[in-house]
């Protein structure tokens, strides 16, 4: 151990232990930053704490969201098979509309024809 000089020693009020100005200083230095530090790990942990509150919050979100999502699809999938079957009644009634009007044509080329047929017997 190295004994410092008189003038960089400090005495105690109760003048038994002498201090070395720098070591003094050193631990004040020390003290400071261990209570800085204390704070910062307080906040740190406050920070962490409301974090893990709104990461909750969030999870939460989305899992509303993702249950919203499927229930949505399977609407989708429930109005797109109800699309298709409408499209086939669709289809089928015009398909009988075709059909209709095709006969009426007939019914009418036959009316026309008879007509014909019973002006020229009555002409004959």
């Amino acid at each position: 151990m190295m004994i410092s000089s008189a003038s960089s020693q400090q005495r105690l009020s109760d003048s038994t232990v002498i201090v070395p100005i720098k070591s003094l200083k050193n631990a004040l230095l020390v003290k400071t930053d261990r209570d800085n530090l204390k704070k910062e790990l307080v906040v740190a942990r406050d920070s962490i704490s409301s974090m893990e509150k709104v990461i909750l919050r969030q999870d939460t979100a989305l899992f509303i969201c993702d249950t919203t999502r499927l229930i949505l699809e399977d609407k989708v999938k429930d109005l797109k098979g109800i699309i298709t079957s409408k499209d086939g009644m669709i289809n089928e009634r015009d398909k009988k509309i075709t059909d209709l009007e095709d006969k009426i044509r007939g019914a009418k080329a036959a009316v026309l024809i008879a007509t014909i047929g019973l002006i020229l017997s009555l002409a004959l």
